[in-house]
C-alpha cells in the first residue's frame, strides 16, 4: 500500500507491520535519510542488516537459526525473490527516484497490504507541521502558539535539511524565543526573502511587480512573511532602543540603522496595530492557503501604510 512516509519519521515502530519498503520519489536526500531510519528501527528491534546485489540473490540460509535480517537492495532483484524474503519472516527495502522503468514495482508493492510504497517529495506545509508535531510529541517540548507557526513557516522544505534544523533546535535553552530559532536554522545571510523587509519604502508599483514576481507558491509566502515576523517581533519585544541594538543579528549590519530608525518612529498604537496584522494574516492564511497570495499582497501594503 502507498503510505505517507512522514509516518514512518514520527513513529520508528510503525514499520514492524509492513514486510517490504519500496522508498522512491525525487528527493533523494528524504528517499537515503528514510532508508536509515527504517534500518535503524529494525536494528532496534533484533534484525541484522544485509546488503543486497543482484548477483546475491537470496537463497536459504541454512545456519539462519533465529537470526532476522532486514536486506538493503542496492538493485532490484525480482518481485518472486522479494516473497521469498517475505517467506523467510525477513525484511527488504528498496530504495530508487522515480522513473518510467519502476513503475510496475510502484504497482506490485502498492496493490499489497504488507508491502509499503513511500514516496519522497520536497515538503509541504502540511507534511513539515506532521514532522513537526511528531518531533514536539517524542521530545515532550512546548512552543508557545505563535512560536509554533512561526517555526513551521522557517523549517526547510527539503527533510535532509529539516532534520539537522531540528537536531540544533533541541540544543537551544529558550525553544520560544524566536530570534534565536532564526539564528540556530542559519537564517543568517541577506536573501531576496529577507532583504524585502527593507524596501517597503519603494512605491506601490514597484511592490506589486515584485510580488507578482516573486511570491508565486505558499513555500514562498512562508519564506517572505518569516522575515516580517522576525524583525517585527525584534521591535515589538524590545523595551528599548539599546536592548534593540543588542539583538540585531549581525549580519544586518548595514540594515541596523534603518530598523532603529523605524523603532524610534513607532509608538505602542503603531506597534498594536502591526502585530495584530501579522497574526491575523498568518491565521488566514492558514485557513486559506490558496489565497496567499492576495493576502501577502494586502499584508505588505498595509504594514508599509502603518510604518510610513
Amino acid at each position: 500500500m502507498k503510505v505517507n512516509p512522514e509516518n514512518f519519521v514520527v513513529d520508528g515502530g510503525l514499520c514492524l507491520n509492513y514486510k517490504s519498503f519500496f522508498i522512491s520519489g525525487n528527493d533523494e536526500g528524504y528517499i537515503f535519510a528514510l532508508m536509515n531510519l527504517l534500518v535503524k528501527s529494525f536494528l532496534n528491534n533484533g534484525f541484522i542488516k544485509k546488503t543486497l546485489t543482484r548477483d546475491d540473490g537470496v537463497a536459504p540460509d541454512l545456519f539462519k537459526l533465529e537470526n532476522k535480517y532486514v536486506f538493503v537492495c542496492e538493485k532490484y532483484l525480482d518481485n518472486n525473490s522479494v516473497e521469498e524474503i517475505e517467506k523467510n519472516k525477513d525484511i527488504l527495502i528498496f530504495c530508487e527516484k522515480s522513473s518510467a522503468k519502476n513503475k510496475s514495482i510502484k504497482q506490485f508493492f502498492s496493490k499489497s497490504k504488507e508491502r509499503v510504497l513511500l514516496e519522497c517529495y520536497e515538503l509541504d506545509q502540511g507534511r513539515k507541521k506532521i514532522i513537526l508535531d511528531g518531533f514536539i510529541k517524542n521530545y515532550d517540548l512546548f512552543f508557545e502558539k505563535n512560536t509554533y507557526w512561526f517555526l513551521l513557516g522557517l523549517l526547510d522544505n527539503r527533510y535532509a535539511i529539516l532534520e539537522k534544523e531540528l537536531e540544533k533546535i533541541l540544543l537551544l535553552e529558550n525553544k520560544n524565543d524566536t530570534v534565536e530559532l532564526a539564528n540556530v536554522l542559519n537564517m543568517n545571510q541577506l536573501t531576496d526573502a529577507n532583504k524585502f523587509f527593507f524596501k517597503l519604502h519603494l512605491n506601490k508599483d514597484d511592490v506589486t511587480s515584485f510580488l507578482n514576481s516573486s511570491i508565486t507558491s505558499l513555500s514562498d509566502f512562508y519564506g517572505y512573511f518569516s522575515y516580517f515576523k522576525i524583525y517585527s517581533l525584534l521591535l515589538f519585544e524590545s523595551k528599548n532602543k539599546a536592548e534593540l541594538e543588542n539583538k540585531i543579528p549581525r549580519y544586518l549590519f548595514r540594515e541596523k540603522q534603518g530598523l532603529l530608525n523605524l523603532f524610534d518612529s513607532l509608538d505602542e498604537n503603531k506597534k498594536n496595530v502591526l502585530s495584530s496584522l501579522v497574526f491575523k494574516t498568518e491565521r488566514l492564511v492558514r485557513k486559506n492557503p490558496s489565497l496567499f497570495k492576495p493576502l501577502f499582497y494586502r499584508f505588505v501594503l498595509n504594514y508599509k501604510k502603518i510604518i510610513s
